[in-house]
């Protein structure tokens, strides 16, 4: 099973990669966008959700903490849809993701020093292997390679891995699709 920090910090590190991708700019730029969209909003909701709470419930001194993250969980989700919906040639639009990337650097950073520890010392292993299958199921992410969730095993291709793949086989639409419709949409 993975470990909460594990999965938090991994998707974490899969956005970073992906947003590196849009500041490149070019054809992929948008694409890109909409993969950090379709990862940031559920990775939010989950820690909104039961991540959060567990911690202010732990830990209460943290409160502040987590209300500030929710609210910068809004404000970064409010800047990316309107990259989203915007045209990455369009005036203006550079600037915009470069302040969304530098507000989502910021929170990451936070909550990697403030948040994530009070999950590595208040929980115990089996607890954070819990919320890590949660967070996993409710976020439809991958198990992060190399972590104490790898050895299972799973043949199970990754959203990303089937967006690559719908990419090599020029599939339409397959920026805005779900990881079933990529896998359904995808030829083996």
């Amino acid at each position: 099973m993975p470990d909460i920090v594990e999965v938090i910090k991994g998707q974490h590190r899969e956005v970073e990669k992906l947003l590196a991708k849009a500041q490149e700019g070019g054809a992929e730029a948008a694409a890109a966008l909409q993969q950090v969209s379709d990862l940031l909003m559920p990775h939010s909701e989950a820690e909104e959700s039961f991540v959060y709470p567990a911690i202010r419930e732990r830990q209460g001194e943290e409160a502040d903490q987590v209300h500030d993250s929710v609210e910068e969980h809004k404000h970064i989700e409010g800047m990316l849809a309107e990259l989203v919906a915007g045209d990455p040639d369009e005036a203006g639009w550079d600037g915009k993701l470069a302040a969304m990337v530098g507000e989502l650097e910021h929170h990451v950073e936070e909550e990697e020093q403030d948040l994530l520890p009070v999950l590595e010392k208040e929980f115990s292993a089996a607890e954070r292997e819990e919320m890590g299958a949660r967070f996993v199921r409710e976020t439809g992410a991958a198990v992060p390679a190399g972590g104490s969730g790898s050895t299972g095993g799973s043949d199970e291709p990754t959203k990303d891995e089937l967006y690559e793949k719908a990419k090599e086989q020029d599939v339409p639409g397959r920026s805005t699709m779900t990881k079933d419709e990529l896998k359904d949409a995808v030829e083996d």
